[in-house]
């Protein structure tokens, strides 16, 4: 599934589903980590989930400061990426790595799209590019140990 995450006219708009795209990955790390047998997988998966924790906190500021109200969850698509995660896990861990790294792709894109705006400058703008390192980051790494 592609996101249209990052495409948004509105800038609290987008924000405010960046939240959201990061709480929905926050759900489907919690679904692989309760999943994968590999620990060290487990260990990296739970610092990646951290990074997207930290995601919704450099956000809040932003949108409140646009007088926008932080969204306190995902919302429904999280069934969708934990599902592709519940799935995956029924063939083993590779295959719940590779699922988590098709979320960070779409994670990737929102972050990359959201940085690239005209209207985003300062600070947000180098919280967008930290967030586009992280899910980079992310991303190859389930790429390279699935």
């Amino acid at each position: 599934m592609v996101t249209t995450v990052g495409h948004e006219s509105d800038l609290t708009d987008l924000l405010q589903n960046l939240v959201k795209l990061d709480y929905d990955a926050i759900d489907a790390y919690d679904a692989a980590i309760e999943r994968l047998e590999d620990t060290k997988a487990q260990d990296a998966l739970r610092k990646f989930r951290k990074d997207h924790e930290r995601h919704i906190a450099d956000l809040t500021p932003h949108i409140t400061g646009l007088g926008g109200e932080v969204p306190a969850d995902s919302g429904p698509k999280s069934l969708l990426t934990q599902g592709k995660v519940k799935v995956a896990s029924l063939i083993g861990d590779s295959a719940i790595l590779t699922a988590m790294a098709t979320n960070e792709v779409e994670t990737e894109s929102a972050y990359r799209s959201a940085a690239e705006r005209n209207d985003v400058d300062g600070q947000l703008a180098e919280k967008l590019r930290a967030g586009v390192a992280d899910e980079a980051r992310h991303k190859e790494w389930m790429k390279e140990r699935a």
